[in-house]
């Protein structure tokens, strides 16, 4: 497919500060290269040529009609730190539609039990509202995401929330979406689609249009306004957590306790764990012990599982706390391959874990300047193997193996979600990290485990060349949608197919 874009001149300056204002328009170069600086779930990325700041859907629909007819790439983000990818990918970076002005939570409605929101509200922002206005009912905002990530860009590319053990991926909990399409049409998913209908029934008129921009990572078009569900917000809440020897063991004792959905294992907000490394890369390098004897003496457990837990009163929350201790300690333990306990929190580590939004992804950059997050989806009884492997290579390619995981709806998926810690000052460190993905991606694949966030020089490609038939049909919808691939070029393997596309993304700088 030959595909040329166009690059911005003053005439299409002047015309977006018509659209949106002159102080809504930027090309400073300083100010271009510190938008790269967002970029935290990715490694590859180019300075836009123009960053525009719309307020309503009505000027984004101006502005992609104006890029249309000049064949102008374009690049929408919001915070830029829930997926990351928020950021052009070609040398030709185009224009980058910072949404961060449209920043209003529209309507709460605790009967149908939902939130409208626009992309740029953050979670702090809401989490903030909510325990003012609301507090019985909770948005469901990312956990491990910093304050300032917004809560739909978490959303639409399907990250986890803070209650994911309970209700799944947060794109299940998204009810209905308006949407600007690439050549200027608006329209609603769902219910929403009926005008004067509330954001009820997510697949809404017919067939189901809703999932298409989920995971599109702005290739599809420009979500304006989400509907997500809210969920209850009990007072009583505790984690409990339990140490491991091994990874099948942390994976099958927690698949036990997940199985008694109802009324036990529906407390389970949050199941998440991993391994010893995820304490010391919270410092520097050069500063913290690198043997795990030092961590263990500490009381560090090799491998472990922390279940954060909510329930509508004390009782309740005893209940469920000494069933999950039975079911953990006495009923898993005799079939364990190695010591299976209670790691008994501190006080202050239970409340630090149950502040909302908290920070824990923000420490990982200590270690040597940079880090990066790669996930994965594995059906839960996968996910030991799975990070086996990828520990295994993570050495081989000299990472420190920092390994996350977590359950998605009651351990019928796994979120696999690496952490490598790097110098970001150094090439060859990147080099080395897509390296390893390389490696990792190849071997997932075969095993038919799938990257739910893919990078485009190396998920995206190589899955899509594997699933030849899901990139076609991807991509007859896309050339309906988006005629002139205006949007996000690079992301998905479009324009250009799995082959050709990486050609086209921009490299490393060497020094």
């Amino acid at each position: 497919m030959s595909i040329i874009y166009n690059e911005i001149d003053e005439n299409i300056i002047k015309k977006l500060k018509e659209i949106v204002g002159e102080e809504y328009v930027n090309d400073i170069p300083a100010m271009m290269h510190a938008y790269m600086a967002r970029g935290i779930m990715g490694i590859r990325a180019a300075p836009p040529n123009v960053v525009v700041r719309p307020i309503t859907p009505e000027e984004i629909q101006k502005i992609l009609i104006l890029a249309n007819e000049h064949k102008i790439p374009v690049t929408p983000m919001a915070g830029g730190l829930s997926g990351g990818f928020a950021l052009p990918l070609l040398k030709n970076g185009g224009i980058l539609l910072d949404c961060s002005r449209m920043n209003r939570i529209i309507e709460v409605d605790t009967n149908d039990r939902y939130v409208i929101v626009e992309p740029g509200v953050r979670a702090g922002e809401i989490w903030a509202y909510f325990h003012k206005h609301y507090p019985e009912w909770a948005p469901p905002i990312a956990d491990g995401a910093p304050p300032a990530a917004t809560i739909m860009g978490d959303a639409i590319e399907r990250g986890f929330s803070l209650v994911t053990g309970r209700y799944g991926p947060q794109a299940d909990m998204v009810l209905g979406m308006e949407v600007v399409l690439p050549t200027g049409e608006i329209f609603r998913t769902g219910s929403w689609g009926l005008p004067g209908a509330k954001p009820f029934y997510k697949y809404g008129l017919g067939p189901d249009l809703h999932s298409l921009f989920f995971g599109s990572q702005g290739a599809m078009g420009v979500i304006t306004k989400a509907a997500l569900k809210i969920v209850p917000h009990p007072k009583f809440k505790t984690v409990k957590a339990y140490g491991f020897e091994n990874w099948e063991d942390s994976q099958n004792a927690t698949l036990m306790a997940s199985k008694y959905e109802m009324g036990i294992a529906d407390h389970f907000v949050m199941v998440q764990g991993g391994n010893w490394w995820l304490v010391p890369t919270r410092w520097r390098k050069e500063k913290i012990p690198k043997k795990y004897d030092y961590w263990k003496n500490l009381g560090i457990p090799k491998y472990f599982m922390n279940f954060e837990i909510w329930a509508h009163s004390q009782e309740e929350l005893d209940f469920v706390c000494n069933k999950l201790d039975k079911i953990i300690l006495e009923d898993f333990k005799p079939s364990a391959k190695g010591k299976v306990y209670e790691w008994k929190l501190h006080p202050l580590q239970i409340q630090s874990r149950l502040l909302k939004p908290n920070k824990i992804a923000i420490s990982y950059g200590q270690w040597e300047q940079g880090f990066l997050f790669v996930t994965w989806y594995t059906p839960w009884v996968d996910a030991a193997e799975c990070m086996t492997i990828y520990c295994d290579l993570m050495e081989k390619y000299d990472f420190p193996p920092v390994m996350w995981y977590a359950s998605i709806d009651h351990c019928r998926e796994a979120i696999i979600m690496p952490i490598f810690c790097f110098d970001s000052r150094k090439t060859e460190d990147f080099e080395r990290l897509e390296a390893c993905e390389t490696e990792v991606t190849k071997v997932f694949l075969d095993k038919g485990w799938v990257n739910y966030r893919p990078n485009p020089s190396i998920h995206a490609p190589l899955t899509f060349e594997k699933a030849d038939m899901s990139y076609r049909m991807l991509k007859k919808v896309k050339e309906l949608i988006d005629p002139n691939m205006i949007m996000h070029p690079g992301r998905l393997a479009f324009p250009w197919g799995p082959k050709e596309t990486p050609k086209y993304l921009v490299g490393f700088r060497k020094k």
